[in-house]
Parts: structure tokens; C-alpha cells; sequence
């Protein structure tokens, strides 16, 4: 992940994160983006005002979201998929990554 987020944008990335995990330390968050722990913390606790985040304290600890918690979500059509993925054949390297985190996102959950 690029240290080039604004803190905005980190910490949405980071609820997605939250919200495809169960459960995950804040060092690994820290390491995904490339901040300091302190940082993830600061991410945290702003981030909780808005979402039902917990944590779990131990060894096997970290961060979750609450289970229950549902936020409504908007998904790419198969049509719109395919598309992106297209696409994804044609640009650089740098682009692809981008490409690849918006189909992480929205691409309807593979059943």
C-alpha cells in the first residue's frame, strides 16, 4: 500500500480491510500501509465513531468489526467486472493495482 493515502482515504481503506477480516492486528494494518502504530490507533479510534470497532487484547488479538454490523453496500455489475478486467489488460503496472483494489471493493462476492 501506498504512503501516498491522504488520512481520509487510509482510513476507508481501512474499514474495507476491517470489513473483509475477522480479526487483524494493528501492526499488520500498520505494515499494509506503511505508517506507524500510533497512526493505526489514531485511524481507530477515529474510525469508531462511525463503525462498531472492537478489539481483542493478547497474543491473538487485534482489531474487528462488531459481528452484526451491516453497511450497505453498491455492487459492480458482471457486465461492469468483465469490463475492469479488460481494461486491467491494458494499462500499467501502477494502474492495474488501482483497477485491482476498485474490483476488490465492489465486485459482487463470488458464491
Amino acid at each position: 500500500m501506498k504512503t501516498e493515502l491522504s488520512a481520509f482515504e487510509r482510513r476507508m481503506e481501512i474499514l474495507f480491510v476491517l470489513m473483509n477480516h475477522s480479526l487483524i492486528s494493528c501492526l499488520e494494518l500498520a505494515r499494509r500501509f506503511q505508517v506507524s502504530d500510533d497512526t493505526i490507533t489514531r485511524d481507530i479510534s477515529a474510525l469508531s465513531r462511525f463503525a462498531p470497532i472492537a478489539s481483542k487484547l493478547g497474543r491473538y488479538g487485534g482489531v474487528y468489526i462488531v459481528n452484526g454490523y451491516v453497511k450497505e453496500r453498491a455492487y459492480l455489475t458482471r457486465k461492469e467486472e468483465m469490463l475492469l478486467k479488460e481494461l486491467m489488460q491494458k494499462v500499467s503496472e501502477k494502474e492495474q493495482k488501482l483497477l485491482q483494489m476498485v474490483l476488490y471493493k465492489f465486485a459482487m462476492p463470488q458464491t
